[in-house]
């Protein structure tokens, strides 16, 4: 088959040809908006990337690979498969973290503001971008490493290399990424006929004329460089459905790839993150966070939490337990009670962040959720 590969993010993109350079640059920093200004003009940001990807393409092409950073959010890679769909006919989508790793080695990822360590079982961990120790403290000194640092990101090229000695000093096998992941990507593209037995998250005509095939997150590829393969059911169970590591401000958790991502910051509650099933609007999970006083407890959180909760009408919030468990994590919990849905909320602390995290339902369908709440708390964490 006839493709070629493009890589998307964070700072560039690069493929074999070249596209605007203030296009490029206006498209990733407006990539979560509907629209951003180039010449001081006002450009529909869909059609800002479907430009670009029709420049570095040149035209069109038969298959695309194109490669996403790993903690991109869903809807920016739903929005780069967007535009590659104008211009090929079959377009696969991958994570670096997939491009890059031979299902055995962790992937160490320098994003500008953060690191992300993808474990070889799927597993993702955010550590702020300048704390080289506690990137090494994520890392099983048994396996072997990729360290990442894509082009664009400042100073990633100078991380890379000191972490890349910290871990050789340690006697772990390590490779600095470079351009031959490309080369690699390129010579294991799949056959139309694999790519469409392997589409698990397809969009046949989706605002063009192409047929997109997202090749899934860490834990369940449908195409690894490198020749690795890996099919996914088409209708995955909940406990595997494919997840991905959504950043939102100093919070880093994993959520089904597929569900919609939207930010809520009007209405009641706190503002918050909604991850929305697309086959059902009664099911979501809801992120929130609020940074904490030094050294703060987790019986003073608790009391915090308590004192609030009291203030609210009767019977919308019940069921208060400060020393909970859930996941094999220590948690405060409580349940929302509304006409059309129940949430049933998680509080745990780290650092000096309280997360907090609802699984919503319909009344009596709390195991709807259950599972992919479980893996949003399992992996929650703060990342400064």
């Amino acid at each position: 088959m006839t493709g070629i590969v493009v890589e998307v993010g964070p700072a560039i993109v690069r493929g074999p040809n070249h596209a605007n350079a203030e296009w490029v640059s206006a498209g990733i920093e407006g990539i979560d908006d509907e629209l951003t200004l180039i010449d001081e003009r006002p450009i529909d940001v869909a059609d800002v990337w479907r430009t670009v990807m029709h420049d570095v393409v040149a035209g069109s092409a038969e298959t695309i690979v194109v490669v996403c950073p790993t903690w991109w959010a869903s809807s920016r890679v739903d929005r780069i498969r967007d535009a590659a769909s104008t211009v090929a006919n079959d377009v696969v989508m991958m994570r670096r973290a997939q491009a890059l790793s031979d299902r055995l080695s962790t992937v160490v990822e320098i994003a500008p503001e953060f690191v992300v360590v993808s474990l070889p079982g799927g597993d993702m961990q955010v550590v702020a971008h300048g704390d080289t120790d506690a990137v090494l403290a994520k890392i099983p000194m048994s396996t072997a490493v990729v360290v990442d640092g894509p082009e664009g990101v400042e100073g990633a090229g100078q991380l890379a290399a000191a972490i890349a000695d910290r871990l050789r000093a340690n006697g772990v096998t390590v490779t600095i990424a470079d351009r031959e992941w490309v080369r690699r990507c390129e010579d294991a593209l799949p056959s139309r006929e694999e790519a469409r037995g392997a589409d698990a998250d397809s969009s046949t005509d989706r605002r063009g004329r192409g047929r997109a095939v997202f090749a899934g997150t860490l834990l369940s590829a449908a195409v690894l460089c490198g020749g690795f393969a890996a099919r996914q059911d088409v209708h995955p169970s909940t406990a595997s459905m494919p997840m991905t590591l959504l950043v939102e401000g100093r919070v880093g958790v994993m959520v089904p790839a597929q569900w919609v991502v939207e930010r809520i910051t009007t209405g009641p509650g706190s503002a918050r993150v909604q991850v929305v099933s697309p086959d059902d609007a009664d099911i979501a999970v809801h992120i929130a966070q609020s940074s904490l006083a030094p050294h703060h407890s987790h019986e003073q959180v608790a009391e915090s939490l308590r004192s609030a909760l009291r203030e609210e009408p009767d019977g919308v919030f019940v069921d208060f337990n400060p020393s909970d468990r859930r996941a094999d994590q220590p948690v405060m919990t409580y349940r929302e009670i509304r006409a059309d849905h129940h949430i049933a909320w998680v509080v745990l602390i780290d650092k000096s962040v309280r997360i907090a995290i609802g699984c919503q339902s319909a009344p009596g369908h709390e195991e709807a959720v259950r599972e992919v709440c479980d893996q949003a708390i399992r992996s929650a964490h703060a990342l400064f």
